[in-house]
């Protein structure tokens, strides 16, 4: 499965982006912004959300466990840095898709060990 991630160009924004790949047949949306406060991720992220659902997507959002249930979104994709998957999942529960990052073979079987959903 193809995962677009969302970033910010001079032509593009994250909703223009997500519209775009959408448009053409992407099922797959990280919406990832690193260094924003979480008022600017749930402000981009509900309306990446409503895309999502128009399109027939699945909707990940990078790194706000947090936030996951209040933009709807189907899970969360944590960097080796973030929160680990174990505790991803006990705060999420089953329901949510969790994935991990991984650079190397032993990142793999640490976030599919910890039970992530995917590995990226």
């Amino acid at each position: 499965m193809l995962q677009f991630i969302t970033h910010h160009t001079d032509r593009y924004d994250e909703i223009a982006g997500t519209r775009a790949v959408l448009e053409g047949g992407c099922r797959w949306v990280q919406l990832r912004m690193k260094d924003a406060p979480a008022e600017e991720v749930l402000r981009i992220g509900r309306e990446i959300e409503k895309l999502c659902r128009e399109y027939g997507a699945k909707f990940i959002l990078d790194d706000h466990v947090e936030l996951v249930r209040e933009l709807n979104a189907d899970g969360v994709h944590l960097g080796k840095l973030d929160m680990p998957v174990a505790e991803a999942r006990r705060l999420l529960g089953p329901e949510y898709l969790i994935g991990a990052t991984a650079n190397t073979f032993e990142d793999i079987k640490r976030g599919a060990g910890q039970g992530a959903d995917y590995i990226g």
